[in-house]
């Protein structure tokens, strides 16, 4: 059950780098090993960018979420959603032309690889394309907990949330679970797909980084 003092809401601008704190913290074991390859470590320029890429998301209406503890206001998680939908409010499906502008790759940062930032993208990307294609639906781009805050339940509230934003639009919900998370996601109702990596190895890194590939088409 999770914590009974927690609660979520959306994240505010000025809560931006709490959120890049938290999610710094959470991806010390994969994900920062793919963004800050070259360095293994961001500067704080690059820390500013992110945090203000996220209050920028925040004024454009993208929907970042935090956990707080409500006894002392701590932001203990954070995730993003976003619903993937057609501009045509009458369409059913998106088109492919409406996909393929969605599935972008974004500007690296200063300490990234780019052929390692390009074979991430590509990867996730191609695995939205292979498995959602032109559907709607609801994708968890971001789920991190602080990791002094494991096991209270903010993961799976987090999640709750957008799986319940897909249930009411009538939507699969979709996600790439890290291998940390993957018992999280098939709690909730998430099946596994696909099993996807990156290999750092290719590039003179440590290690291969896998991910599972999983919806969900209700909560249970």
């Amino acid at each position: 059950m999770p914590d009974s003092n927690l609660a979520v809401a959306l994240l505010t601008s000025d809560e931006a780098e709490q959120y890049m704190r938290i999610r710094h913290a959470a991806f010390v074991h994969d994900v920062n090993k793919i963004f800050y390859f070259n360095q293994h470590e961001p500067s704080q320029n690059t820390l500013d960018s992110v945090t203000q890429s996220v209050r920028d998301g925040i004024a454009k209406g993208m929907l970042y979420l935090k956990c707080v503890d409500i006894r002392n206001g701590e932001i203990i998680a954070g995730a993003r959603w976003r619903h993937i939908h057609s501009e045509d409010p009458n369409a059913t499906s998106r088109t492919w032309d409406e996909v393929n502008a969605e599935l972008t790759i974004p500007e690296m940062y200063t300490e990234s690889h780019p052929e390692v930032w390009r074979a991430f993208y590509e990867l996730f990307n191609e695995s939205k394309r292979k498995h959602m294609g032109t559907k709607s639906y609801w994708v968890l781009d971001t789920l991190v907990t602080h990791p002094d805050h494991h096991r209270r339940g903010a993961g799976g509230m987090l999640l709750r949330w957008g799986c319940d934003k897909a249930d009411e639009a009538g939507t699969e919900a979709y996600l790439e679970a890290s291998e940390m998370g993957e018992p999280l996601y098939k709690r909730y109702g998430f099946e596994p797909v696909e099993n996807i990596a990156l290999d750092l190895r290719n590039w003179g890194g440590p290690e291969e980084i896998r991910w599972t590939v999983s919806r969900c088409d209700g909560i249970f």
